[in-house]
């Protein structure tokens, strides 16, 4: 088995809706995504031979995960989070606000990840999401 990696990190803000804690303010972190490709066999034709994927086609599909998500404020699409947003657009600064259909943790956006990079055409294996240096969800199927 062969397993490539690449990492890509971005600044997000999250709100956790529902949330009771010290992390029920808005508040952000720099994430750090570790995305992980596998196969069992390496491609055999092309400008490709030899490996698992080209690694400037995984950085490229990165580069538009990391655009979806670095500085921007991600907030759950439901009544709370809806209130919440419009609450910020009123202020005088712009907020690039998000708003996702789930709830913004290291999980749930770890999934997600995986997904987009899946639906990409990626044989990605697993994704490791760190929301801090020292905590992260790791995501495969």
């Amino acid at each position: 088995m062969f397993k490539v990696k690449n990492i890509i990190e971005f600044d997000s803000a999250h709100y956790l809706s529902g949330y009771n804690g010290k992390c029920a303010n808005i508040h952000g972190h720099r994430y750090k995504l570790v995305a992980t490709l596998c196969s069992e066999e390496l491609q055999k034709d092309g400008h490709t031979r030899g490996m698992v994927e080209d690694f400037s086609k995984i950085k490229e599909i990165l580069k538009e995960v990391e655009a979806f998500f670095d500085h921007k404020l991600l907030i759950e699409d439901n009544e709370d989070g809806r209130s919440t947003k419009k609450a910020l657009e009123n202020l005088p600064n712009a907020f690039s606000i998000v708003m996702t259909p789930f709830r913004p943790t290291c999980e749930e956006m770890s999934r997600y990840i995986y997904n987009m990079l899946k639906s990409k055409g990626l044989n990605v294996s697993e994704v490791e999401l760190f929301e801090t240096p020292n905590n992260s969800c790791i995501y495969c199927q």
